[in-house]
């Protein structure tokens, strides 16, 4: 499938990607896997005790549909799952 690597930068002090800079310097701060249907996606980490971030999803970069599953479920990596039509 499609690879594709996306390089961010913090835009103000108080941004989540400057906070992440700040704790653990710079680096890989997700990982994102592409979905075709996210609320099942979503259901189907739940039913497998994946903590989530974000219970529902909503709008990303780009118009896509995203939701975070919490690091403490994933052996420490957010991991961010991207639904694009």
């Amino acid at each position: 499938g499609d690879t594709e690597v996306e390089l961010l930068e913090a835009t103000s002090p108080d941004s989540p990607i400057a906070k992440f800079i700040e704790a653990k310097g710079q680096g890989v701060q997700h990982i994102a896997f592409k979905v075709d249907d996210i609320e099942t996606a979503l259901e189907e980490m739940k039913a497998k005790g994946i903590r989530l971030i974000d219970e529902k999803p909503r709008y990303g970069a780009g118009g896509a549909r995203i939701a975070f599953l919490h690091p403490k479920s994933t052996n420490g990596v957010l991991i961010e799952l991207c639904e694009r039509k």
